[in-house]
């Protein structure tokens, strides 16, 4: 009958109870006023037996790790006995939801779910989005933060079906030695623990789910366990007004809902000795009447060893205190005949039963259920939870509660990086971790890691380290002992992933540098590594005090020098961007556009995808990495001989205006007298867009007819390129070439081709005598970089490679780009580029591809420069910081403003840069949706890199396209350099 009776009231009272997510503005407690709220509370207490009144108040917890044994108690504690709600301990996901929709399913009266969820469900539910310690996230400063967490923290209950969480913790840990709270505390601070946990609760509640703050009077300050026994809190009234109740005063005045009463001994409130949790003292003449608070009182676990009664069953206690709700009754069926006979008997009244039913089920209301019950299991449920939403609101928690406690001699954010000897010594956990993966992403170093003591051998090896960056893990002797054998080191850095108490093992500390990252996950160590290399901005405080460390507070700012890492959705963007490139590349591996790629893309200063797809060559047998290089082609123009000319500019070397020939005397009176160096720089010199090379280096004896036909004749049987066709006789000349290195040909071109200083002289000599034609108009050509990396040499007095090494790539720290990358690097980090079956007769792989730079000895104007995404990434945000990067402004501002800024009347080109072709879309390099600042530029090989200002927007896509050969279809009709950036401004919101 009682089944029968509610599935009428159910769809009767449809009287659209408004779920609290879709009308933030209406908190819980006001829904619990309304006049439809009254009416649907009416219509099913009504229904209702006394002894179903009294098990409406009862929330007992059930074990979900067996489900079949599960739900037999469930059937027991809702079918049978009608409790209130149901608290599950530890489960998965599955066991959560399938059990939630078999108790709703059996319920007569909707059950209120609960979570004692302190740092999300992941306390209790295994699977989902682990989030830091509170005592973690006491350290960050931006309350906005932990709305935004409490927010999250409700979507993902209300995906499980849960309507109430048992958290935040609200106690004041003033108790260094608290057994119980510690790290569940947002801190020390009374003022900071109110101000956090209250705007935590906020969100939680504004997303629909009941925040309970605990544990009401104050558990801060015990050195017991009331889940053991009874602890005392043995504080003044003053003393509890000034730090153990200021939070939930904080709490009550914000309207906030639920309040969990704890098992404590406070003289101060009951000098009785009774448990807080069942003092009416406490309870209703503390919590309800003097503070105010008319929300729903929950005790804590009935079943507590601290929640003993004496010979009165507790729960009856409880309800003479002042409680609601009975969380986790020792014995639940016993318990409710315990309280129908309290009330039979007079000693707990009807009427207090009603006020304290009917409050339960306006809570019911208040959440959402009177609506009717959703099922949450699905397919898709553990991925709904572990959604980008929620690694975003976790990303932002772990880069605010970084804490600096030391930085001598301003060594944080390290910066200088390159020829540094760096060592990571991770303490207490392996080096295969996070926190070594992201340090190695700012610098090259060396990883340790010790679970024990290092060897002699190790430590000498990191004391001759000019930097030394630890990571340590757990306050365990071990550890302790060996960050001890680190204090003579010269510049240490320590980072410690635990939390703020566990520091007082390693006192005094004697680093030069501390940060503490209180807590230790996999998200927070790239965090730290971030915080070390000036990946993010850093101002947490401390929220403890540590003796023999630190104060409470205590904050030393960190700012933000280099690129940062984090997610698409954490940067605003759309997170489905990730899939859509995914899709987009694989379709290009599949297709044989590239045998591999890198794509990197950097909002706001932080690199928000940075991923490696497929193998270096065709062989599959080395994936790409970061650290793979790759050939940049004509993108070289811009990384290396753009970045040069920047560098002279800066130093007065040239002006823009002058013609070339004062800086390059062999184009004097040649036809060439007038080009200025801003006219070569936007391709409106008048030269031809290159050399015939092949006819310069080619042996005219070794072939006879055509060196180069445009179809299959004769000799002319190999395809260099799309309807051209090489002598398949014709071979290099040995008068400029040598199969040999020795003293005069020392220049790599390919494995067994070297040329000399003669050769490279000879080719600049075919680029000086090129008749320029006397339309100025743009017309791109290699020969107007070749001319300005001559001239930059001319000015600087050094070459080019080692004037772009010093001044840009070692400031910073792009150790992997460089030319003839087979002088640092092993060829299996290089991708490979052709098969070249004309001039070189080889696959080429460490060299570079452009012949014009690969006969000039692999530096060239042109082409020549290797790179890697990552390395890339750091000079385009060095122009976007105009010129200043790691800390240092290696440009001046009005250089960077004056290439980027400065665009030709007669094209789309800048100062050596390109960009978007505002006045014919089709043929635009970027994406149409680029705003018309953007700079950049594509190359031969199969890659680009895009700056977008306006957006703070980096791009850049390596490939090795013309691998194995340059006729490569699948590339050009696939599109994917402008179509990803598409992918990309799609995204951004």
């Amino acid at each position: 009958m009682m089944k029968k009776t509610f599935s009428l009231i159910f769809m009767a009272l449809y009287i659209g109870a408004m779920l609290i997510s879709a009308n933030a503005a209406t908190s819980i407690n006001d829904l619990t006023k309304t006049d439809r709220c009254r009416q649907w509370v009416d219509s099913v207490y009504e229904t209702l037996t006394m002894r179903q009144r009294v098990a409406q108040l009862f929330v007992p917890k059930v074990n979900p790790a067996n489900v079949t044994s599960a739900k037999q108690t469930i059937a027991a504690y809702v079918k049978n006995l009608g409790v209130g709600g149901l608290l599950f301990s530890k489960g998965t996901i599955e066991q959560y939801a399938q059990l939630t929709d078999y108790a709703q399913s059996i319920a007569a009266v909707p059950l209120i779910m609960t979570l004692d969820g302190e740092w999300g469900p992941a306390m209790r539910v295994t699977g989902t989005t682990r989030f830091p310690y509170n005592m973690g996230l006491g350290a960050i400063e931006d309350e906005e933060l932990l709305y935004r967490y409490g927010r999250e923290v409700a979507r993902e209950c209300r995906l499980l079906g849960i309507n109430v969480n048992f958290a935040p913790v609200l106690d004041v840990n003033s108790n260094p030695s608290n057994p119980v709270i510690g790290y569940r505390s947002f801190g020390e601070d009374p003022q900071r623990v109110a101000r956090l946990g209250t705007a935590y609760s906020r969100g939680l509640e504004d997303g629909g789910v009941m925040a309970v703050g605990k544990h009401f009077p104050g558990h801060g300050d015990t050195s017991k366990d009331s889940h053991k026994e009874l602890p005392t809190v043995d504080h003044s009234r003053q003393q509890l007004d000034e730090i153990d109740l200021l939070p939930f005063r904080s709490f009550v005045n914000a309207g906030l809902s639920g309040i969990m009463v704890a098992h404590l001994n406070v003289p101060a409130i009951d000098p009785s000795g009774t448990p807080t949790s069942l003092s009416y003292k406490a309870t209703t003449g503390l919590l309800k009447e003097e503070i105010g608070f008319d929300g729903l009182v929950w005790t804590d676990g009935l079943a507590m060893k601290g929640a003993s009664s004496g010979t009165e069953n507790n729960c009856v206690s409880a309800l003479k205190a002042g409680a609601d709700v009975l969380l986790e009754s020792a014995a639940p069926r016993g318990d409710i005949v315990a309280v129908i006979a309290a009330v039979e008997n007079g000693t707990i009244p009807k009427s207090v039963i009603e006020t304290r039913c009917k409050k339960m089920l306006a809570y019911k209301y208040a959440l959402g259920l009177s609506t009717g019950y959703r099922p949450v299991s699905s397919a898709s449920l553990k991925k709904q939870l572990n959604s980008p939403e929620a690694d975003a609101v976790n990303r932002r928690l772990a880069a605010a509660m970084i804490t600096c406690l030391e930085n001598k001699d301003g060594l944080l954010p390290i910066g200088d990086t390159y020829n540094k000897k760096i060592s990571i010594v991770n303490i207490g956990e392996g080096s295969d971790n996070n926190f070594s993966r992201y340090c190695l992403k700012y610098a090259d170093a060396k990883c340790y890691s010790s679970s024990a003591s290092l060897t002699p051998a190790q430590l000498k090896a990191i004391k001759s380290s000019d930097i030394v960056i630890a990571g340590v893990y757990n306050n365990k002797a071990a550890s302790v002992e060996t960050l001890r054998q680190l204090e003579d080191c010269g510049s240490l850095v320590t980072v410690f992933f635990m939390n703020p108490y566990k520091l007082s093992a390693f006192a005094p500390l004697k680093s030069s540098s501390v940060i503490l990252a209180g807590d230790n996950t996999p998200l927070i160590q790239e965090y730290g590594a971030q915080a070390v290399f000036g990946g993010i901005r850093v101002n947490g405080s401390l929220p403890v005090n540590v003796k023999g460390v630190a104060p409470l507070g205590k904050c030393v700012g960190l700012m933000k020098t280099r690129l940062g890492y984090s997610s698409p959705a954490a940067s605003g963007l759309d997170p489905d961007v990730d899939r859509v490139i995914d899709s987009l590349v694989n379709t290009g591996l599949r297709t044989g556009a590239f045998p591999g790629c890198q794509v990197l893309v950097a909002k706001s200063g932080d690199i928000i995808i940075d991923k490696n797809y497929g193998y270096t060559d065709q062989t599959k047998t080395h994936k790409v990495n970061d650290s793979t290089l790759y050939d940049l082609a004509s993108v070289s123009k811009i990384a290396g001989t753009l970045s040069g000319l920047m560098l002279a500019y800066d130093e007065s070397l040239y002006r823009l205006d002058d013609p070339v020939s004062k800086y390059i005397p062999e184009l004097k009176n040649r036809g060439k007298d007038n080009i200025t160096v801003k006219q070569l720089l936007l391709h409106e010199s008048g030269l031809p867009a290159a050399i015939n090379l092949s006819k310069f280096m080619m042996d005219t004896a070794s072939y006879t007819g055509k060196l180069i036909a445009y179809r299959p004749k004769g000799d002319n049987t190999l395809k260099i390129g799309k309807g051209v066709y090489a002598n398949r006789n014709a071979r290099l000349r040995t008068d400029i070439v040598s199969k040999t290195a020795s003293a005069g040909f020392d220049k790599p071109v390919a494995e067994g081709i070297y040329v000399s200083d003669a050769t490279v002289d000879s080719i600049m000599e075919q680029i000086y005598a090129v008749n320029p034609r006397a339309n100025k108009n743009y017309l791109y050509s290699d020969l107007n970089f070749a001319l300005l990396m001559d001239m930059e040499q001319n000015v600087s007095g050094q070459p080019h490679d080692t004037f772009v090494e010093e001044g840009i790539f070692r400031p910073l720290g792009a150790t992997h780009t460089l030319y003839r990358p087979l002088s640092r690097f092993k060829a299996a980090n290089i991708a490979s580029t052709e098969n070249d079956k004309f001039m070189r007769k080889q696959s080429i792989k460490g060299y570079v591809h452009d012949e014009l730079a690969a006969f000039s000895g692999g530096v060239q104007g042109n082409a020549g420069l290797f790179s890697t995404a990552g390395d890339l990434a750091r000079l385009c945000q060095m122009w976007l910081n105009g010129g200043s990067y790691a800390g240092r402004q290696i440009i001046s501002p009005a250089t960077v403003n004056t290439f980027i800024g400065t665009k030709s009347s007669k094209s789309r080109r800048k100062l050596g840069f390109d960009g978007p072709d505002t006045e014919n879309p089709d043929k635009t390099p970027t994406s149409k949706s680029a705003d018309p600042s953007t700079f950049g530029h594509i190359g031969f090989t199969g890659t680009c890199i895009w700056v977008d200002p306006k957006n703070e927007l980096i791009y850049i896509f390596l490939s090795n396209r013309v691998h194995p050969t340059r006729d490569n279809s699948a590339f050009t009709r696939l599109n994917i350099r402008p179509t990803i950036m598409d992918a990309v401004y799609d995204a951004i919101k």
